[in-house]
């Protein structure tokens, strides 16, 4: 691999725009030797005289170059330092039995652990950066047949403060050795495997590709047998009915599933550091592959199920009322199974995200809390699909006569206002938790009451229509409207203003957007576009019911699709907002705080330091 792309692969994506550009001052040279007067059309001296002036030019952007690197790398040995004297003042307080249990100290073992981590990376790019100046001046001669370049080299780089900077290497060694003293109690093997940071540039291991693969193959042949099957007995409407009532919330869950295999492939792709984002552990974290295999194994327990459903007198079985629960079944064993197989850590790290949703107002919420409530907002009528197979199978076994009815209840009220009051919760314990931004705080907790509003006004039009001959005779339908307006474009301007980041460039290339951009420019217009358009597809599912175009059920699974298909979008550009502020920060490891530092404090700790 040329170095150009082994440089692209191993730079930490936070610090991008502190590394040495390399591709730009190759891109200088290789332009220079294009433009160079031809021997035929001018003299010698003119030639010189043009090598000349470019070297002038080319050395005044390395000295640039160098100095921005040399800084950056400063301001981190000195942060670093700072760092590594709170760690060791903590873990003598932790040796006290007064402060041992405490709240300043529990945190220790992942603050270490975060802390060698970015030791690593700054590690990483003190040796990328000398490489890349020592490959560029080569480059140089080569193409100029000078000898300027390795002069150069040897006159500022080699002796540059970050290139012979030796206390970083000496902080690597005495974190090891703390975390093997206080952690470890004395076993260097298992602390440097707590420790341990995976090769940067990683590549998924090929038993895992092959793993994803043959499920997802699995995945798509039982759905191609389902979409026969149900092409033969099409004309059976109240099975094709029944069946889609039951599988409604299975098929959409498990389409958001694979949606977010396809997020987490392209944000690996794109450099967007989601893994940060999550506040998950470097060393391990899930894959697009092993992703995209959950994805397959749900999709494919759900169109197996399909199948046996559809085929079940083949099958010798009496009813296939038995069926469907598998969906729920199955992938909830899947998750809470305690057992140390299929990703129990990511698996355990899901359900306490969950806890911490359910318990939004007493916990404190980090972005991971409030972007999984956030999807559930797009997945309500998954939810209340959930809930009503569950009534289903409750009604079934007791013997009921209405075990097929799924007209709704007061239940289905209360589940589709969970996730917006999950939010709203949310969006009050940050207004609480924070000294910033407490407007901004405020504004979404309105936006999420209007949207319960917004709910609560459509179970009271479902339960008075049936006192009307027609549904905008119901007055509380234009109530209905009216706040669904506000609320559609309150999300609209909230999404484009807050969570995308967008509207900071009003002319130019990127109007309308941003000035820095992960994706190609028509994505996001397109997203935008498509953003509104389903933010008003409760419109559209109005006026197909009012015209008797499609049932009020057919309505509302076109439109919960296409919500999935909206988050879907919104993930890759939220996301990416998220990254980008991350790297206006350069914050490239998770912020584990010991306790509050005061001004007096830092004072006091430069006085020792230095």
């Amino acid at each position: 691999m040329k170095f150009g792309k082994t440089f692209e692969s191993y730079l930490t994506t936070e610090w991008r725009q502190q590394y040495m550009n390399y591709s730009d001052l190759k891109a200088m040279i290789y332009k220079a030797v294009q433009e160079c007067p031809s021997t035929r059309n001018a003299s010698n001296a003119l030639i010189l005289q043009y090598f000349l002036n470019f070297e002038g030019i080319f050395f005044a952007r390395l000295h640039e170059e160098l100095l921005r690197v040399q800084n950056f790398y400063a301001q981190k040995i000195a942060e670093a330092r700072r760092k590594l004297y709170i760690i060791v003042q903590q873990l003598k307080a932790r040796t006290s039995t007064t402060s041992k249990h405490g709240p300043s100290t529990r945190n220790l073992p992942l603050a270490c652990t975060e802390f060698y981590l970015s030791l690593i990376m700054l590690q990483n790019f003190q040796s990328l950066n000398y490489t890349a100046f020592r490959k560029i001046c080569k480059k140089y001669d080569k193409n100029l047949k000078s000898d300027m370049g390795g002069f150069w080299f040897e006159e500022y780089v080699t002796i540059a403060p970050f290139a012979q900077d030796k206390e970083l290497q000496s902080m690597i060694g005495q974190v090891e050795e703390l975390y093997t003293v206080h952690f470890t109690k004395g076993d260097r093997a298992k602390a440097m495997d707590k420790l341990r940071v995976p090769p940067l540039g990683q590549c998924v291991p090929p038993s895992k590709i092959f793993m994803a693969g043959m499920v997802l193959g699995l995945c798509i042949v039982s759905t191609a047998i389902v979409i026969i099957s149900l092409y033969y007995i099409h004309n059976q409407l109240d099975v094709i009915t029944i069946i889609a009532q039951l599988y409604r919330g299975p098929i959409a869950s498990s389409l958001a599933t694979f949606l977010f295999a396809l997020n987490v492939y392209v944000w690996q792709n794109k450099g967007v550091n989601h893994v940060l984002i999550f506040n998950i552990d470097l060393r391990n974290h899930l894959s697009a592959a092993a992703f995209l295999e959950v994805a397959s194994i749900v999709g494919y327990i759900v169109t197996m199920s399909m199948v046996f459903f559809i085929h079940y007198k083949e099958f010798e079985v009496d009813t296939p009322y038995y069926f469907p629960v598998l969906c729920i079944i199955l992938p909830f064993l899947m998750l809470v199974n305690p057992t140390p197989i299929m990703n129990r850590r990511a698996r355990m790290w899901i359900l306490r995200m969950i806890g911490r949703i359910l318990g939004a107002p007493f916990y404190k919420v980090v972005f991971p809390d409030f972007w999984m409530a956030d999807q559930l907002t797009s997945l309500t009528v998954c939810m209340v699909d959930y809930y009503q197979l569950i009534r289903f199978y409750y009604r079934y076994c007791r013997g009921k006569a209405n075990v097929f009815e799924f007209e709704p209840d007061t239940w289905i009220t209360l589940i589709r206002c969970l996730p917006s009051w999950f939010r709203l919760s949310q969006c009050l314990r940050r207004y609480y938790d924070n000294d910033y931004k407490k407007r901004k705080f405020i504004l979404n907790t309105i936006k999420y009451f209007i949207n319960i509003i917004v709910v609560i006004a459509s179970t009271i039009v479902m339960e008075t229509n049936h006192n009307y001959d027609s549904m905008f005779d119901n007055p509380w339908i234009w109530f209905y409207i009216s706040m669904s307006v506000i609320s559609t474009i309150y999300s609209t301007a909230w999404d484009f203003l807050s969570d995308f980041g967008l509207f900071k460039v009003w002319k130019g290339e990127n109007i309308f957007l941003r000035n820095n951009l992960v994706y190609s420019k028509w994505f996001y217009y397109n997203v935008m576009a498509l953003n509104v358009l389903i933010r008003f597809a409760w419109s559209l599912e109005m006026y197909l019911i009012y015209f008797d175009y499609v049932s009020a059920f057919s309505a509302k699974t076109i439109s919960s699709f296409l919500e999935i298909l909206r988050r879907f979008f919104w993930n890759f550009i939220r996301l990416e907002n998220e990254h980008l502020n991350n790297v206006g920060e350069f914050r490239a490891t998770r912020d584990i705080y010991l306790h509050t530092i005061s001004m007096t404090d830092l004072n006091d700790d430069d006085k020792k330091l230095s």
